[in-house]
């Protein structure tokens, strides 16, 4: 099961009355609320689109990591699980949207700002769940802002030597706008934290948390950012090493420690990405179109 959107409706093509799924989307357990400015990278992920009416609704969690480009999973931009054509995305770094959850096309928060585009890295298959445990799930997106956002910082992410020093039990921080409770999806769309440690790490992906006394994601989660604090003699040592992407086990949902893509598995198609987003004008800051560093 998806650790991604809560509630997303999946409208059927013969013109019928939506339906809703809930997807194994959620927020931060055994964590507490953070303003907005701590960890100011972390964003929640909202979609606009139309079926038989328009649509606006929090979807994910994202991580900015230049001031024009945000990272998120791969199934929290695909058309098909969505449902809604004509899709923009939009991210907001405020504390609480729970009230957008009461209507079906509410305004966006004041300070969103939404996408020019976006992409999936290209062997993501939403229809091809991979097996309990980890493997590769490709599960990676991009989405590029139509404003760049120089009002806060972005993340960071690792370099190789840096990606060198993750090891199974290393601590970290994770943080996401999902269910607060793995039973409740009325505790969501609020900004919450946890610190927590990597369980099992692999190539491609690892595991966040792991038993239900420790932090760990949930629905409402999917995108979203997992940090470390890495040894170097840069001025800034936090990175984003992971991107929220499913449950470990689908039968135990939200009640272990869910699966994150590993970001360092993924940077040559970060990277590739973000300068051909320049190429396609879809990018405003392009002076370095590549991943940044600090």
């Amino acid at each position: 099961m998806r650790l991604g959107t809560v509630l997303i409706p999946m409208f059927v093509l013969c013109g019928c009355e939506p339906v809703e799924l809930v997807t194994t989307e959620a927020g931060i357990i055994n964590g507490e609320p953070i303003a907005t400015d701590e960890y100011p990278s972390a964003a929640q992920l909202i979609v606009q689109g139309t079926a038989d009416m328009p649509y606006t609704m929090p979807i994910c969690t994202a991580t900015l990591i230049a001031p024009d480009v945000a990272l998120s999973a791969g199934h929290c931009v695909d058309p098909m699980l969505i449902g809604l054509n004509d899709m923009t995305f939009c991210v907001t770094f405020l504390e609480d949207q729970t009230w957008m959850g009461s209507q079906a096309d509410p305004p966006l928060p004041d300070d969103a700002v939404c996408s020019s585009g976006y992409v999936q890295h290209p062997d993501f298959d939403v229809m091809a769940m991979p097996p309990d445990g980890l493997s590769n799930y490709h599960d990676v997106s991009l989405v590029f802002l139509e404003t760049p956002i120089v009002d806060r910082p972005f993340a960071y992410m690792p370099d190789a030597d840096e990606a060198g020093q993750l090891f199974e039990q290393m601590e970290v921080d994770i943080v996401g706008y999902g269910m607060q409770d793995p039973y409740d999806t009325s505790m969501i769309n609020e900004r919450y934290w946890a610190h927590t440690f990597i369980n099992e790490l692999a190539e491609f992906e690892m595991q966040v948390g792991s038993d239900a006394s420790t932090g760990r994601k949930c629905h409402g989660d999917s995108g979203g950012p997992t940090y470390v604090d890495v040894e170097t003699e840069l001025v800034e040592s936090r990175r984003v090493i992971g991107i929220t992407s499913r449950a470990y086990a689908a039968m135990e949902d939200c009640n272990m420690g869910g699966v994150d893509m590993r970001v360092d598995a993924f940077l040559d198609w970060i990277e590739e990405a973000m300068i051909q987003a320049c190429d396609d004008g879809l990018r405003t800051e392009c002076d370095e179109p590549g991943i940044p560093r600090p």
